[in-house]
């Protein structure tokens, strides 16, 4: 862990005191500029709370560390199939928490709430009838550290996974979903086995005051977690002034009014990425704390809650070197209206937006502004969300600023938030200024302030607006999944011969429509067709170029790939649709009929045939028939072929002395015959 502490106290016993002095100032006023609440408009950088209720399929997957009451996925660490007592049974294993997680207080399939029984298996309808489980591990130490620590999946791997596989100190997931027939995959597994996530709380938080570990949803102890986790953190306990942090820590927990009672002040929930700045994970419990925080005289980090106190030290006019005094704010385009972000529990722990919350005394001045957004995605409650925005709005739209210069007088304004002002020949009577900012110029000191709104930080029941409806649980019945295939056609006039089967569907989103052909009889494995498009509730594939008289099988149904231990697997999600027998004749027109020239024989003789054939595109060869005398030709047989394409074509054949009759029909490469011509009747 970095020595900060060695640092910070460095920069305060520097060279000079005025350099010292100057160093500190400029701290301040970078913490000051830091949670300025035009600032905050601009989100800080870390993963959404809905980037992360998905689950993650990536080998560089992020490490989350979850502080307070979130709702989490996780990054998938193994899949694979196996079987288990005779059962197909899929392992899905996911490293949700790193440091650990508490406890799982709801569960969650495809983002709807399911229930478990206590062995963990879901009993909400319809996934009960997959005989899907649901545990847990927490990845603490002492307590499950071992995060893959799974007997039943080690049995079902053994070679791929091992004692070794620990995921030694992360909270993790395992869920297992039993193969169902045919008749239930639509119902139980519609897009494939559900997404899985849970509401957790996280790990217990370092409390820098004593080394404890403290389970909750406090703010300012998340905070300290952040800044000081002996493991996680960046900054030694000496780098912080601890007895404000704890002053911070009872304001988070002061009760204020809420409908129906009171509620915490602030509290917190969070995730973020061990990679993520730690400046963006302090600011968003700074925001959701309406807090701030900057570098105390002593070189230590101070952090303070949204509540008002009254200021202690007050700037008379003797102090004053110079003065300039005007309107709180010369911007065109001001933000009177901010409208949060926040994540909810009456749907589902996500993200949502509360109600515009109003600088009312701001419009009347000005004039209603463009309402703007502000990212407040560690708080968990619409009131407190609207609370933070209304202090945010004070700071942004204050009645009056000032910058004044003061000589030694102005040290004492370090480490201070607000300072009163008293010019009575100004109309100021002790009133109370926010310190926007410090500035040393080696003889003075150049504070800027904005008037304070005291009662921005006051709160009333009626202030919180109405919180979101409640989601409702879907009926998801049986899943509209239907395939009819309503045309297979021959297509022999673009290219190489193949196969269009056509038809309609009726799906879910996401769903996956899959066709495939073979050889009929053959036992090897099925091609997938090319599709060709699916617009509203039709679907088109076609085949590859296929063999001349063949036959063919095809199925369509709704499915995916996966990889498994076998390589690239099929899931079929629905009964297939099947279609077999289906003749390929690439050519269907047939040649033109043999034309007889000249014919001559007798009965125990030999016949002797001059024809001539249709020598175009669908010509291939003529085949000689002969049948009893007088009988029909459809009791012929084939005596012999000719290939001959010359313009005049002999055939002989012997006549029977029982006698003969003959006649010739021609065909193309397809085997489409022309109609019989007869060559002639020869009896005995």
């Amino acid at each position: 862990m970095p020595a900060v502490g060695g640092w910070l106290a460095a920069v305060w016993t520097g060279a000079s005191a005025a350099g010292a002095v100057g160093a500190a100032l400029l701290k301040f006023a970078v913490g000051v500029a830091i949670n300025m609440a035009v600032a905050k408009i601009m989100a800080p950088k870390g993963p959404r709370p809905q980037e992360l209720q998905t689950e993650l399929r990536s080998s560089n997957a992020q490490r989350i560390r979850h502080l307070g009451r979130v709702r989490s996925s996780g990054a998938v660490m193994f899949w694979d199939w196996a079987y288990v007592g005779g059962e197909r049974r899929l392992f899905k294993l996911l490293a949700v928490a790193q440091g650990g997680m508490s406890n799982v207080q709801q569960w969650y399939l495809d983002g709807e709430p399911v229930e478990v029984d206590a062995n963990g298996y879901v009993t909400t309808a319809p996934w009960n009838k997959g005989n899907i489980r649901l545990r847990w591990r927490k990845g603490i130490q002492g307590d499950q550290w071992d995060g893959g620590d799974y007997a039943d999946l080690r049995a079902a791997f053994p070679s791929q996974w091992t004692e070794a596989h620990r995921l030694r100190g992360v909270g993790t997931i395992l869920a297992t979903f039993d193969a169902v027939g045919g008749e239930d995959i639509a119902e139980v597994y519609s897009g494939g086995e559900p997404e899985v996530s849970a509401l957790i709380d996280g790990a217990g938080a370092y409390w820098v005051l004593d080394g404890s570990t403290v389970n909750g949803r406090n703010p300012a102890v998340h905070l300290s977690d952040i800044l000081t986790n002996p493991v996680y953190g960046a900054l030694a306990p000496a780098d912080i002034d601890v007895s404000l942090l704890a002053i911070a820590r009872t304001d988070c927990s002061a009760l204020v009014p809420t409908d129906g009672g009171t509620r915490s002040r602030y509290q917190s929930g969070i995730s973020y990425a061990l990679s993520d700045p730690i400046k963006d994970t302090a600011q968003k419990l700074l925001d959701a704390m309406g807090g701030r925080a900057w570098i105390t005289p002593e070189g230590k980090l101070a952090v303070e809650a949204g509540v008002w106190r009254a200021p202690s030290i007050t700037i008379e006019e003797r102090h004053i070197v110079e003065m300039e005094y005007g309107a709180g704010t010369e911007r065109i385009n001001r933000v009177t209206t901010l409208v949060p972000t926040y994540v909810a529990p009456q749907v589902r722990w996500r993200e949502t937006s509360a109600d515009p919350v109003d600088d009312a005394d701001a419009i009347a001045r000005w004039g209603e502004g463009q309402p703007k957004s502000v990212d407040l995605l560690a708080v968990q409650h619409h009131g407190q969300a609207a609370h933070v925005c209304k202090q945010m709005l004070a700071r942004m739209n204050p009645d009056r600023r000032m910058s004044i210069k003061l000589r030694a007088f102005g040290l004492r304004l370090i480490g201070e938030r607000v300072v009163a002002v008293n010019l009575p020949r100004l109309g100021l009577a002790s009133v109370p200024f926010w310190i926007d900012g410090l500035a040393f110029d080696g003889s003075n000191i150049t504070v800027d302030l904005i008037e304070a709104e005291p009662a921005s930080f006051d709160w009333t029941a009626s202030e919180e607006g109405e919180p979101p409806a409640i989601l409702t649980d879907i009926d998801r019945g049986v899943a509209t999944r239907d395939v009819a295939i309503s045309g297979v056609t021959l297509i022999t006039d673009d290219g190489p011969v193949y196969i269009r089967i056509e038809g309609t569907l009726a799906a879910q989103r996401g769903d996956r429509l899959i066709a495939q052909y073979r050889r009929t009889g053959s036992l090897v494995s099925w091609t997938d067709m090319i599709s060709e498009g699916t617009s509203g509730n039709g679907f088109s594939f076609r085949t590859m170029p296929l063999g001349d008289l063949s036959e063919y099988d095809f199925r369509v149904f709704f499915g995916r790939y996966s990889n498994g231990s076998s390589g690239r697997e099929l899931q079929m999600l629905s009964v297939p649709v099947v279609v077999t027998g289906v003749d390929v004749v690439a050519n269907g027109n047939p040649p033109d009929e043999p034309v007889v020239i000249s014919a001559s024989g007798s009965a125990g003789d030999n016949l002797i045939v001059t024809f001539r054939v249709d020598l175009g595109a669908n010509y291939h060869r003529t085949g000689l028939y002969r049948a009893a005398s007088g009988a029909p030709f459809g009791s012929a047989t084939l005596v012999k072929w000719s290939f001959d394409q010359s313009s005049q074509v002999t055939m002989t054949a012997s006549i029977p002395p029982s006698g003969a009759r003959f006649w010739l029909r021609s065909e193309n490469q397809s085997q489409v015959a022309s109609d019989p011509v007869e060559v002639g009747n020869y009896p005995a």
